[in-house]
């Protein structure tokens, strides 16, 4: 046991570097958005990490704002979807979909303004 505890410094340096990697994949390769009946759904390879009901989205559009809840996976402000939401602290919810200009017009089938 004592000459092993100076491997420890290694091993907690590479759990937290395949954490690290793991935590980038997931955010620029895992994230997805999706809309279905009730819900615009962002997942995390498959798993619903948050999400927000249709009926509580004021009014959408591409644009983003400073102080928001952000799930985004670029830094393009171009492919960025503004969700303004109705309740919460954060009224506002930034996503960044595939095809914004496609998600939009799927938003706006489902009766949410669009701006």
């Amino acid at each position: 046991m004592q000459s092993s505890l100076h491997l420890l410094p290694l091993i907690a340096a590479t759990a937290f570097l395949l954490f690290a990697l793991i935590l980038v994949h997931a955010i620029f390769w895992g994230m997805t958005f999706t809309i279905d009946d009730v819900h615009v759904r962002v997942r995390v390879y498959g798993l619903t990490a948050r999400k927000v009901a249709l009926s509580d989205i004021e009014w959408a559009a591409q644009d983003w704002v400073f102080w928001n809840e952000h799930w985004t996976n670029t830094l393009n402000p171009r492919r960025m979807v503004l969700l303004r939401r109705r309740s919460g602290v954060f009224k506002s919810f930034l996503i960044s979909p595939p095809s914004p200009s496609d998600f939009l017009r799927e938003l706006g089938a489902r009766d949410i303004a669009i701006r």
